[in-house]
């Protein structure tokens, strides 16, 4: 995709070896996480047989050297068709205290009063408010 992590609101990491299940009201799809910040992630390689609403999803990332299983709550926020899969852009509304450790592992170390300290403090492990 062309679009910049660095024009994003929060900081993202891309990750490499997770993939994701996630289901639409019949199937279940598998993806690939592309990158991951505290408050959302995009997916690649989805298919497009996928149905996208603007509803809440389930999702379970799994993979990585830590063989990791998190699973999330998720909105979309944006979507990007190229047949035969799609790019999705999720916001995450609830996400388990494991989340937190998880994304940290992946970014680069904080200064102090970066913008996105308050983010970081603020994540309580249940709901991102």
């Amino acid at each position: 995709m062309s679009e910049s992590l660095d024009k994003r609101r929060r900081k993202r990491a891309k990750i490499k070896g997770y993939i994701v299940d996630i289901a639409d009201r019949n199937f279940f799809f598998d993806g690939i996480v592309e990158d991951i910040s505290l408050e959302g992630l995009r997916l690649i390689d989805v298919p497009d047989r996928f149905v996208v609403e603007n509803k809440k999803y389930n999702l379970v990332i799994s993979g990585g050297p830590e063989s990791v299983n998190i699973k999330l709550t998720v909105t979309p926020r944006w979507i990007k068709k190229s047949k035969p899969y799609m790019a999705i852009g999720f916001q995450i509304i609830d996400a388990p205290p494991m989340w937190k450790k998880f994304v940290q592992q992946f970014m680069p170390k904080q200064k102090e009063g970066d913008p996105d300290d308050c983010v970081w403090e603020n994540f309580s492990g249940s709901s991102l408010d």
